[in-house]
């Protein structure tokens, strides 16, 4: 993953965008990237900055989120008591195609910077699939 990565696990990369004809293409994640041990979840999010923002955390799952459309900071915050990087958090601007990984007992959440954001969601579980799995309030952060 990342050297030097505030959090143990982080992974983040721009996502290249390819243009063919009048297509745009967003390839988000393919097999070789090996951040997924499994598929358990698909989905599209249009994030609207008139929503209030929180975190999540799962216990099992982990996610990988890919910015497609639009500007966000996303956030980390480390509850593994057994992680090196246990109670750190890091913050992410993002105006770019950007691929993210939100490991298992990380707590994670992004807010639009604009009015609005498209984003993909993959994850190796469905939602609150696993006892501990939680929603915690943005200011959990402050």
């Amino acid at each position: 993953m990342n050297k030097d990565s505030p959090i143990h696990d982080l992974f983040t990369r721009e996502i290249a965008v390819n243009k063919d004809d009048s297509d745009l293409h967003w390839t988000v994640l393919q097999a070789t990237d090996h951040l997924l041990r499994r598929f358990g979840l698909a989905e599209v999010v249009r994030a609207s900055n008139n929503s209030k923002p929180g975190m999540k955390l799962r216990m099992v799952a982990d996610e990988v989120w890919a910015l497609i459309e639009g500007r966000v900071e996303f956030v980390w915050h480390d509850l593994r008591t057994d992680s090196p990087t246990y109670g750190n958090q890091h913050r992410l601007s993002c105006e770019r195609p950007t691929l993210v990984l939100a490991p298992f007992g990380v707590a994670f959440g992004f807010r639009p910077l604009d009015k609005t954001a498209l984003l993909v969601r993959l994850a190796t579980h469905p939602e609150d699939t696993h006892e501990g799995d939680r929603r915690l309030p943005w200011e959990f952060l402050e």
